[in-house]
């Protein structure tokens, strides 16, 4: 079996919370507690659970955006927290996030074209083509208007905004895209649009996920294995039949529990109601 491209072990991460008045105390809060996870080359791991379980925190020191209290993390072999300098660099373009709110993590003073283009710019390399050309490239493959490229983010909606910083992040060439909650702010016919577009670039692509959500109906739709949290922890770990199928934590059941599911006699009535409506369509030509 092949080495993962992403190995994570016994990360911990704590964080220190100061006490009231002058003489309060400070305690330590451990969000992520002794995480272990990997990703392979070309899959998506989906790392689910409530809100305030870590699933963030831990995509983030993968990242490297904050460091770990423990644990080590290695990408392709190398020790991530051994990185400086250009090799550094380097692991950042491998590595790329797409955040949850897209108008939070877009600059809302830069155009399309300097928001794709900055990854590049940031790390002294050519921009291929040009910056006009390349930006309405990358538009067009993530369903963007290319003539839009000098439009400001406040003139996309919510679902185009994301698409933006999909863009930004498939700039760099990565092997590895953090979805940090990527399509839960966006209605649910949006979301299902971006799910396919993630889908569609990792198989021309061949890059990584780690997908980070809450919804289980998502993720379904997209991962290969799935790893839940709860409390900083992982409590399950396995393919996404196996989790979905035959929950083994509580936990996990009770996630499962809380998914909504359509009622057969619900799904029923529907459909009779939509033909009965198109008979009548059908009748008044």
């Amino acid at each position: 079996m092949s080495e993962p491209l992403l190995r994570a072990s016994n990360l911990v991460k704590e964080f220190a919370v100061h006490g009231g008045g002058l003489l309060g105390r400070t305690a330590k809060l451990r969000a992520v507690d002794d995480v272990s996870l990997e990703v392979g080359t070309g899959e998506t791991l989906a790392l689910v659970g409530e809100s305030g379980s870590g699933k963030s925190t831990t995509a983030r020191l993968i990242a490297r955006l904050i460091d770990t209290t423990e644990g080590t993390i290695e990408f392709d072999g190398r020790e991530v927290h051994a990185l400086t300098g250009k090799d550094l660099h380097a692991y950042r373009c491998e590595v790329q996030m797409v955040f949850q709110d897209p108008y939070s993590s877009l600059n809302p003073k830069h155009t399309v074209e300097r928001i794709v283009t900055a990854p590049l710019v940031y790390q002294k390399r050519p921009i291929p083509g040009g910056a006009r050309a390349f930006t309405k490239a990358l538009m067009e493959r993530v369903g963007l208007n290319p003539d839009h490229s000098a439009r400001f983010p406040a003139q996309f909606s919510g679902g185009q905004a994301q698409r933006i910083g999909i863009a930004r992040a498939l700039a760099v060439s990565p092997r590895l895209i953090i979805a940090d909650e990527a399509v839960s702010a966006l209605d649910v016919s949006v979301q299902a649009q971006v799910i396919n577009l993630l889908k569609r670039l990792q198989d021309e692509e061949g890059f990584s996920y780690l997908f980070i959500a809450h919804d289980l109906a998502v993720v379904r739709q997209i991962a290969t294995r799935v790893a839940v949290m709860n409390e900083g922890r992982i409590v399950e770990q396995g393919g996404r039949d196996a989790v979905f199928g035959d929950p083994q934590d509580p936990y996990t059941r009770k996630l499962l529990a809380a998914v909504p599911r359509i009622r057969p006699e619900w799904d029923a009535a529907r459909r009779r109601n939509e033909a009965a409506r198109r008979d009548r369509q059908e009748a008044g030509k």
